[in-house]
């Protein structure tokens, strides 16, 4: 006998899976059309089948966006019915991050995947003239493959992509709570809510752009295969290029968006860790970027198309490549970004085959045929080291991949290799001398023209970039202070040429606009985006190589507090007790207290930054920081904690938390009570007393910075436990500027003892000593803090390179009415 179940709303889910299976056959549908419209070599039979497959995308592509809407529905209204809104969406989920449900499970992120492709294949439609019908076919077919993706259907046994509105209880078919009609009222009031480390603006707006730089690189991929199956083996490359540079420039976005994301979300103290899932997302980039470059060799000097067909090949197969990486479960534990295997692991590699076997078979198979330069470059053209750039980019690639892949290896193998244990320097020893290249490339290469360079005229366009360069380069390494020294002098000595070569790259193509193009902006898109990545590469140097950790523990409060297997260092964490002030570089940090969200269950910490003028102690800047940290119910087990940063142009200050007390315990209303005392006099408190041994009028303590003209008492306490116990304190009050009163308290953290020394009472030999005994004393925190110098001038890098891309297709899709075509190329096979 069928249960009807109650409250249940099946209707938008049966809704949203027709149109999923509506999609994925009228790509299917597109795709064969415009197969057979790019295969006809009759007008009116092409024509035909265009219409069609025009047709079919357009229903295609309606049935995309109403899936996307149907599930939005689902997931806003709460209907937890549907195992991907229980799953990654709860009641209590701000509005802003429902859109990141979306992404947060797989079949949320190959749908956004779709909706771009969708997007693109539309323009290309309204643009790509007699180029649609091949270039269409190859888009069209990937819609296919990613619409598989989401059918969730078995065909002989295999189950083919995953279901986003399957039902929770067929999901769960054996849990006890479906037997009863009513689970939805009596068990599943809520939903399982979204990994609190994606409830960040960021991963709101990172994602979508992300996988618009994903969906991007089918289009070039599209243009070289439909190049190569039609033999149109020159004619791709005008229109290829501004899709190229778009590309490159969402690319880039996404995987720096990537990176500003793990700067405020994650602890690992920075931006790039050299994670799997940030490699597999930078590598496709790297090769598309070499594309752009052989591309445009190749239009000016008829060299490299071999190369740009390669590449842009290659971009798209490493997309797909790293959505395997990234989807399979094979990186396991060794990414905090992948996805768990939800058993498509043979369907991936079925996509990633289908695309990689016929277009570098045909590649391979039409090499002869694909004309070349008979005449070689020559080393002082501009071409020639374009290539060679290039070529160094392919070469980082696929030295990046080889390590990421290790899990891969293993598996096909059956080796057990293991990740770097220094993963940083593992990547950093090669890329480093990459960087100097690139970095001295992209400084020297624009002066050069194409076919061949006078020396004389090469020499007197550098002149003064290159002492320009000089002088800046060396005013940094002597104020900047760089001594990153802890992978030996060698590499020290990479990062101090590495530098020279980022400032030239700069100097070089702001010279180049300047003085070249004599600020014609239109044409100064590579030099903006060169001169964007040699700022980026500064800024990651200084920032990186002068790190600095200002949080420290001297007196070894900390010693055994961290587990044996972790990677913190006691020593470079500082511990706060609530309202106890604490000296650390240069400020006085104290622990005000902590608040609960009721969205998420996080628990924001706020700390005080206050820092004195050394002089009058006088408060010149004051600020807050809330970091947070929470137990993660998904994903992650244990203390997950998210920094928090104030940032100024010259550095950032960069604090997150490495231990906190279960804060859910914490209810502390103690206060102070001021008592008059003498030497020798005691006073009592809850669990002993108190004795006032004598007074120092010249106070030493760390605690204590003492300046020309201070008056100062230190107060010497022994502290009587009720166990017999005896402690020492040394509270301090001072007087400064002859104006300037304060203290700087003591505790005893064994009794939750806090004590200040607030006044001086002459006339009666006493002091006023106050006393607080907090009846939580375990209300602390442990804290890291890092100090980033210059790390705007990497985010100001960012800007100019993308600037400088979109500057670059500007040009491209906007030629100047004047222009000439260009003379015809010669080209010989």
């Amino acid at each position: 006998m069928e249960t009807h179940y109650i409250g249940e709303h099946l209707l938008p889910g049966e809704l949203g899976h027709f149109f999923v299976l509506l999609g994925f056959v009228a790509a299917i549908v597109s795709a064969i059309s415009y197969f057979s419209s790019a295969r006809s070599r009759i007008p009116e039979v092409s024509i035909s089948w265009k219409k069609l497959a025009r047709a079919a995308f357009f229903i295609q592509v309606f049935s995309v966006l109403a899936v996307f809407a149907v599930l939005y529905f689902i997931i806003s209204h709460h209907y937890f019915e549907y195992h991907y809104a229980w799953e990654h969406s709860s009641r209590a989920l701000p509005v802003k991050y429902l859109l990141a449900c979306f992404w947060e499970g797989q079949e949320g992120s190959f749908l956004l995947w779709t909706v771009w492709q969708s997007v693109l294949g539309v323009i290309l439609i309204c643009t790509a003239r007699d180029w649609e019908s091949p270039v269409m076919t190859v888009i069209s077919f990937g819609q296919v493959c990613l619409g598989s993706m989401l059918i969730g259907i078995y065909f002989f046994g295999y189950k083919v992509g995953s279901n986003p509105f399957a039902l929770l209880r067929n999901e769960m078919a054996g849990a006890p709570i479906f037997s009863d009609p009513a689970y939805l009222q009596k068990y599943i009031r809520d939903g399982n809510g979204l990994n609190p480390l994606l409830q960040n603006y960021w991963m709101v707006i990172h994602p979508p752009v992300l996988f618009m730089g994903f969906a991007s690189t089918i289009v070039p991929f599209s243009f070289a295969f439909a190049a190569l199956w039609k033999k149109r083996y020159t004619e791709w490359i005008r229109p290829v290029l501004p899709w190229a540079l778009f590309s490159g420039m969402i690319l880039a976005t996404g995987v720096i968006m990537g990176a500003a994301w793990a700067y405020e979300s994650l602890n690992f103290g920075g931006y790039w860790a050299w994670d799997p899932v940030e490699n597999s997302s930078m590598v496709p980039w790297l090769c598309m970027v070499a594309g752009i470059h052989t591309a445009v060799s190749f239009k000016h000097t008829g060299h490299a198309l071999k190369s740009a067909f390669f590449f842009f090949i290659t971009a798209f197969i490493l997309i797909l490549y790293s959505t395997f990486l990234t989807r399979s479960g094979i990186l396991g534990n060794t990414s905090v970004h992948a996805f768990t295997d939800l058993g498509m692991s043979g369907q991936l590699l079925i996509y990633l085959a289908i695309f990689l076997i016929p277009a570098y078979g045909m590649l391979i198979g039409k090499n002869r045929d694909i004309p070349s330069m008979k005449k070689e470059e020559t080393l002082d053209s501009r071409e020639f080291w374009m290539f060679i750039g290039s070529l160094v980019l392919f070469i980082s690639a696929v030295f990046i991949l080889v390590i990421t892949s290790i899990p891969v290896w293993n598996r096909i193998f059956g080796t057990h290799f293991a990740e770097p244990v220094e993963r940083e320097f593992a990547y950093n020893r090669i890329e480093v001398f990459v960087a100097i290249f690139l970095a001295l490339g992209i400084a020297v290469t624009q002066y050069l023209k194409f076919r061949g360079t006078p020396m004389a005229y090469l020499k007197k366009k550098l002149l003064w970039p290159t002492v320009v360069s000089l002088i800046l380069g060396s005013l940094i390494l002597f104020y900047g202070d760089i001594h990153y020294d802890r992978f030996g002098g060698g590499f020290l000595a990479a990062i101090l040429i590495l530098m020279f070569c980022s400032v030239y790259a700069i100097i070089a193509n702001l010279s180049y606009i300047l003085f070249m193009i004599r600020g014609k902006m239109r044409s100064a898109g590579p030099s903006l985006a060169h001169a964007g990545f040699g700022l980026m590469l500064l800024g990651i140097l200084i920032s990186s190589s002068r790190k600095t950790v200002i949080s420290h523990d001297p007196m070894g409060l900390l010693t055994g507090a961290f587990p044996k297997d972790s990677k913190q260092d006691s020593r470079e964490n500082v511990l706060l007790y609530r309202e106890v002030p604490m000296e650390m570089g240069g400020y006085d940090l104290t622990y005000r207290g902590d608040s609960v969200s009721r969205v998420d269950g996080k628990h924001f910490y706020k700390i005080s930054y206050v820092r004195r003028d050394s002089a009058t102690g006088k408060v010149e800047e004051s600020f807050n920081l809330y970091p947070n940290a929470f137990i993660n119910p998904k994903g992650q087990e244990g203390l997950i904690s998210s920094p928090a940063s104030k940032h100024y142009f010259t550095h950032d200050i960069y604090t997150y938390l490495t231990l906190v007390n279960d804060p859910t315990q914490i209810r502390d209303t103690s206060h102070y009570e001021a008592h008059l005392i003498g030497v020798g006099d005691t006073v009592f408190f809850a669990d002993g007393y108190i004795r006032l041994d004598g007074l120092d009028s010249h106070p030493v303590t760390p605690r204590y910075r003492p300046m020309a003209g201070d008056i100062a008492v230190g107060a010497r306490l022994t502290i009587h436990g009720s166990d017999s116990d005896q402690f020492k304190a040394y509270p301090v009050y001072y007087i400064r500027d002859s104006t300037y009163e304060n203290n700087i308290p003591d505790t005893v953290t064994q009794l939750g003892l806090y004590l200040k020394f607030d006044k001086i009472l002459p006339e009666q030999r006493k002091i006023e000593l106050s006393i607080r005994q907090s009846g939580q004393q375990n209300d602390w925190v442990v804290l890291k803090a890092y100090l980033f110098p210059y790390i705007s001038l990497l985010w100001m890098g960012t800007i100019l390179m993308i600037l400088g891309f979109a500057v670059s297709i500007f040009k491209k899709i906007a030629p100047p009415k004047s222009s000439r075509p260009p003379p015809a190329l010669k080209t010989g096979s």
